[in-house]
């Protein structure tokens, strides 16, 4: 299982808000239309994950974006970031994920998980 789907997998299984948050995965060389994925999705919460793959470049490029997005989204949506380090632990990804969800009043936020 990849670690886009276990922490899909997780938030599903989830109830309330943490249940209707969107994942949207980062694809490596795709920086512009993953922010266009994340304009698009219609959700209460939209979480970016960013894994290894994705270059230093993109990387700084979709984590500079998040701020001016949570702009955009508000008061109606939330977004938040995934900032995942080669090794980290999918468990600790999955509940970054889930604190992110689940915290209301929080839009904006990238979290490095190492």
């Amino acid at each position: 299982m990849s670690l886009a789907e276990a922490v899909s997998d997780s938030l599903a299984q989830a109830s309330g808000t943490i249940a209707a948050t969107i994942l949207v995965p980062a694809e490596p060389g795709r920086a512009g239309e993953t922010v266009e994925r994340l304009r698009a999705a219609q959700g209460a919460m939209v979480l970016l994950l960013i894994e290894s793959p994705i270059s230093p470049l993109d990387r700084a490029m979709l984590i500079a974006a998040i701020g001016p997005l949570a702009i955009e989204r508000a008061p109606h949506g939330r977004i938040g970031a995934l900032d995942v380090a080669p090794g980290a632990a999918p468990e600790d990804v999955v509940a970054a994920a889930r604190f992110l969800a689940a915290a209301g009043s929080t839009t904006g936020q990238v979290l490095k998980i190492s």
